[in-house]
């Protein structure tokens, strides 16, 4: 019989398990407060005239899900966003908006947990984090380029507009939430048992 693939010490069908238990909803539920503490500590950045802001809010969303699993954190994610709406801390312009600039972004660094870390000498490389966001850029790159086109200079392809909009704060996000969750990680899962 084959051994079963971990990842991370679950089981890959497992990281998308979701039990809802007293337990499990009170790390939910504190990893979306936490979620919301950072959006409104980092709210003194100036944000990106059409949207965006450099910030490490997405660090509980990842957490929950290297805790947690893939499961958790996706809803997580969704948690967070509906949160944002119900405080007033997000807006958006139409449906598409609100997927492509909220839902998929936020719900997708849940997935991190799925990303197998690579183990060098003295250092672990979290490749969910990595992946994750820049999954999240090619998001709001999309969303940039389809539903925010006439923001583009005259004259300036849409397309490369919303790259460079998009890469001015996201670059940030990942640098920030990957050396916070270096820092962080390590010390947390000693402590943190799900």
């Amino acid at each position: 019989m084959a051994p079963k693939k971990r990842i991370g010490g679950k089981e890959m069908k497992d990281l998308f398990k979701v039990k809802l238990t007293t337990k499990s909803m009170s790390y939910m539920a504190l990893f979306v407060a936490l979620q919301i503490i950072l959006e409104v500590v980092f709210d003194f950045i100036p944000a990106q005239p059409a949207g965006g802001n450099i910030s490490m809010d997405l660090l509980p969303v990842i957490f929950a899900s290297y805790f947690m699993g893939a499961g958790y954190g996706v809803l997580v994610g969704v948690m967070c966003v509906i949160l944002q709406f119900a405080l007033g801390l997000a807006s958006f312009y139409g449906p598409w908006s609100l997927v492509l600039d909220y839902l998929i972004p936020v719900a997708v660094v849940g997935l991190a947990a799925l990303f197998k870390n690579i183990q060098c000498k003295n250092f672990t490389i979290y490749t969910g984090v990595i992946v994750t966001l820049i999954m999240k850029f090619l998001s709001h790159y999309l969303s940039g380029a389809w539903l925010f086109a006439e923001y583009a200079p005259a004259g300036q392809n849409p397309w490369v507009y919303s790259f460079f909009y998009n890469i001015s704060y996201c670059l940030p996000v990942l640098i920030l939430c990957y050396i916070g969750f270096t820092i962080l990680y390590p010390r947390l899962k000693k402590s943190l048992k799900f």
